[in-house]
């Protein structure tokens, strides 16, 4: 097993550095000022007992002048003194340099405010820039959901009202001839009473799973405000009264009075969409609506929105 690499020594901080080597310094000037002073003091104090011995050799007597310890401390008194100037020079010259630090890192402290304050500004233009940015970006996304969103929409709802159920996508294309085949499910009165939006004609229709007539909701998907889209290519003109017989795979027959609300005639350019019309129901008995609520559950119903 490897032993694990030292790891490398870290750089010293040189703000901690700085910071250690000040207060050294303090400490070291603060000795050094307090044992300048107890200097001065002594210096003083020697410099007045150098007065006092001179003014007491001054008055020795005459008669004593010629003694050998006279001669010798007046000798000594004369060549000795005391420096009281040397000490507070020395303090003059370190308080100086002080206030030259001093003066020295307040300059630098106001051009250290000076950079802080222009590295703020441009952190706050560069916040405002980026806030901006993000919006915008987060606005275009939300444009861009909203606008695929509805696309899909038009495009469920343009399907739904004009394609035949996706379980008749297996069978044949039909064509004019192969709508006018589905006529076994759809029985038409005589046409002369369809000139009149107030005669009211008779249609049958057969429903199933695989019948091109089916069911359809609008934005409720309420099958009562519903209705039946009956394939055709024989149309009636929309707001046609209509008695409509239907029957459900294994139900009984059942008749229901509507409206043709629209149509959709034969178009050569698209011959996968079936003819017919929609006739939107204008009485629908409860129990015709549980039993068709129960038919759309196993087949989807159109969608046309009214």
């Amino acid at each position: 097993m490897n032993a694990p690499s030292p790891v490398p020594p870290q750089p010293p901080n040189r703000e901690a550095e700085l910071t250690r080597s000040e207060a050294e310094l303090a400490s070291q000037e603060a000795r050094l000022a307090d044992q300048l002073h107890r200097a001065a003091l002594e210096a003083e104090s020697l410099s007045r007992r150098l007065a006092e011995l001179r003014q007491q050799v001054s008055r020795v007597p005459a008669e004593r002048q010629a003694d050998e310890h006279v001669r010798a401390a007046s000798a000594r008194l004369e060549s000795a003194s005391v420096h009281t100037g040397s000490s507070e020079d020395a303090r003059e010259r370190a308080l100086a340099a002080r206030d030259e630090a001093l003066e020295a890192r307040r300059r630098a402290a106001q051009d250290a405010q000076k950079a802080l304050q222009a590295l703020q500004l441009l952190n706050t233009r560069a916040q405002q820039d980026l806030s901006e940015a993000e919006a915008g970006l987060k606005r275009s996304a939300e444009a861009a959901a909203r606008a695929q969103r509805e696309r899909e929409a038009a495009a469920r709802a343009a399907q739904a009202a004009q394609t035949v159920p996706a379980t008749q996508s297996h069978r044949a294309v039909p064509t004019r001839q192969a709508a006018g085949a589905q006529q076994e499910n759809l029985t038409l009165p005589d046409p002369r009473p369809l000139g009149s939006r107030a005669s009211r004609v008779r249609l049958q229709a057969t429903i199933n799973l695989n019948s091109d007539s089916n069911f359809f909701t609008g934005f409720t998907t309420n099958i009562s405000e519903g209705g039946i889209f009956v394939a055709t290519v024989q149309t009636v003109p929309r707001g046609t009264l209509v008695d409509l017989d239907f029957t459900l795979p294994g139900g009984r027959p059942m008749k229901v009075t509507g409206v043709v609300r629209w149509t959709r005639e034969v178009n050569d350019k698209t011959p996968e969409l079936m003819p017919g019309m929609g006739v939107q129901f204008t009485q629908l008995p409860p129990e015709m609506a549980a039993a068709i609520s129960d038919f759309v559950a196993t087949r989807e119903p159109l969608f046309f929105p009214d």
